[in-house]
């Protein structure tokens, strides 16, 4: 099964890393490998291909990274969450999907960027919590 994709667009670097944080503390997602940079042109192309209008906005920095979650259920955690960046998601069936992993080799790794590690710790939280209560 391929991983869902999503681009995620913004003014710099530090707010996308902060964007992919809040992904995984507070959307529940697991990044799967190493976020990558892509071309601005690329990225402008994905989301016309996606969104179907073009980009209103430039930005200078453009991350691409594969999420475990089916594109439907990462739609409705990004709306809950409203991350510092403009994120979109790209299904596995998509033409743009094919597109970036045929690619994926030749992107720089986002360097910086770890998983944070709070989300382990609340649900060590809960399950003691929760053995407290039996």
């Amino acid at each position: 099964m391929l991983n869902t994709i999503v681009l995620i667009r913004t003014d710099n670097f530090d707010k996308a890393m902060v964007a992919l944080a809040d992904l995984v503390r507070y959307g529940g997602m697991q990044i799967r490998g190493d976020p990558r940079i892509v071309p601005p042109a690329l990225s402008d192309w994905a989301f016309e291909k996606i969104v179907g209008e073009k980009p209103r906005k430039r930005y200078r920095a453009h991350v691409v990274a594969q999420i475990d979650l089916p594109p439907a259920k990462a739609i409705g955690r990004l709306r809950d969450i409203h991350p510092p960046a403009h994120i979109i998601v790209i299904p596995p069936e998509s033409p743009v999907h094919k597109e970036l992993l045929r690619l994926w080799g030749t992107f720089e790794k986002l360097r910086g960027f770890h998983p944070p590690k709070v989300k382990r710790v609340e649900q060590k939280v809960e399950k003691e919590e929760g053995e407290k209560f039996y």
